[in-house]
């Protein structure tokens, strides 16, 4: 089972390389196979260099860019993800650090037990939870 992260990207030049490693340890710790699909919105302060070091470093098959010419909105930028992504499950997260890596193995594997088709986190309750 291969997993797509859609990560919408703009202005998150500091972010990235962070998020990126994040993903990349706790998924391979679990031995998940990913690709992350790194969208970003012509973001001024360089983040689409960075995303393309990324994959210089990891590949192609491991990360896939989408540029976009301007600011479209996150809702956009995942539907652009979606259509890049090669995965058999997503997951949407965010590149500013507000969704933490370490807890998608946990949420994969409360899809598999349960037998669901969705899994969300949440940051407004506490203990969090399945």
């Amino acid at each position: 089972m291969r997993y797509s992260i859609i990560l919408p990207t703009f202005n998150e030049r500091e972010n990235l390389p962070i998020i990126f490693y994040l993903i990349d340890k706790y998924l391979t710790k679990a031995n998940v196979d990913y690709e992350v699909v790194i969208v970003d919105d012509s973001s001024p302060d360089g983040t689409l260099q960075v995303a393309e070091k990324i994959q210089k470093s990891y590949g192609k098959n491991r990360v896939i860019i989408v540029s976009r010419p301007g600011k479209l909105g996150l809702g956009t930028a995942y539907g652009a993800g979606l259509k890049a992504a090669k995965g058999d499950r997503i997951i949407l997260m965010d590149a500013d650090l507000s969704h933490h890596p370490k807890f998608i193995p946990q949420m994969i594997e409360a899809m598999d037990s349960k037998k669901v088709d969705i899994v969300t986190g949440t940051r407004y309750l506490s203990g969090g939870g399945v």
